[in-house]
């Protein structure tokens, strides 16, 4: 290519680049919901070896304790039981079955659950079975890191545990294994 041609084009793609200058500004667009890419992560407490596990869980509403300690109720995944993690909760009739899937629904008998400043109380349905010590610390651990995930003000929570009988546990995240 000549100077002479390697300049002329030069002065083209030039131009063409400042003509765009006149265009004008549009201002904000609507253009529908904010941009979704990966959900909301969450520790789910399950059980290996008779020691809690935090497990990361993708719900919708991660910062809603219900959601979460639902989806704990639903029982580990197939691929967690392959990993041999269990739960000391008992699973809702809907779900027992060799592969429970998380996104199934729960029975009609709901979690129960309130939060007030730094405090979560949780009521069970009778489907999650006896209180045992284990079972309370995944509720409890599970709804406190749902809890904090959107408290960034908070450091620590205490939840109160009320299964089907009425027996209560109290905790707080100082018990609950980090991720």
């Amino acid at each position: 290519m000549k100077p002479a041609q390697a300049t002329a084009l030069l002065v083209a793609a030039s131009a063409l680049l400042l003509s765009a200058c006149d265009i004008p500004a549009t201002g904000v667009v609507e253009a529908g919901g904010p941009a979704s890419g990966i959900p909301p992560v969450v520790p789910i407490y399950l059980i290996q070896d008779d020691a809690l596990v935090a497990v990361p869980r993708a719900i919708s509403d991660a910062g809603e304790p219900v959601r979460a300690v639902e989806a704990l109720l639903r029982g580990p995944t197939a691929q967690e039981r392959r990993k041999r993690l269990t739960t000391a909760l008992a699973f809702p009739p809907a779900t027992v079955r060799p592969t429970p899937s998380p996104a199934e629904d729960l029975p009609d008998e709901a979690v129960r659950l309130t939060a007030r400043d730094d405090s979560v109380y949780v009521e069970l349905p009778s489907y999650a079975g006896d209180l045992t010590r284990l079972a309370a610390d995944q509720v409890i651990c599970t709804a406190a890191r749902a809890y904090l995930l959107t408290r960034e003000d908070l450091e620590s929570t205490t939840v109160t545990v009320t299964d089907a009988t009425g027996e209560v546990v109290v905790g707080d995240v100082e018990r609950c294994p980090d991720r």
